[in-house]
């Protein structure tokens, strides 16, 4: 009572499916996607096999992921998870085991492209 992700929806092991959708609440995902997928509280379960492109607050990935997220606070990726891809999220938990490949980018607004700054080098300090 009272909490406001009440909503849990799941996309079952035997489905398949391509396209796009949104959602409310907390999906489980166990079956296979490819698209678009925008929402609150997205986890790939164990057997989930996803290509997407992540529009959600929050992305727990415990199976495949390929393709990119943008996650308004956390990607969280499990141990049993394997995710590839470009990732943009304000915290990113990468648990014993878990696998992750991609461009990476952690920041304040996940939303808004960070400006390219240049550091400069020393090349006498590297060697």
């Amino acid at each position: 009572m009272g909490n406001k992700n009440s909503n849990i929806s799941i996309f079952d092991s035997e489905l398949r499916l391509k396209g796009a959708f949104s959602f409310k609440g907390r999906l489980i995902m166990k079956g296979s996607f490819e698209g678009k997928i925008a929402g609150e509280n997205l986890v790939i379960a164990e057997e989930g096999v996803v290509l997407a492109e992540i529009n959600a607050e929050n992305v727990t990935i415990g199976g495949q992921f390929e393709g990119y997220i943008t996650a308004l606070n956390e990607v969280v990726i499990l141990s049993t998870g394997i995710c590839s891809g470009k990732i943009s999220c304000k915290s990113l938990v990468v648990e014993t085991g878990g696998l992750l490949n991609g461009d990476i980018r952690c920041t304040k607004d996940p939303t808004t492209e960070p400006e390219q700054e240049s550091v400069p080098v020393d090349k006498d300090e590297l060697t």
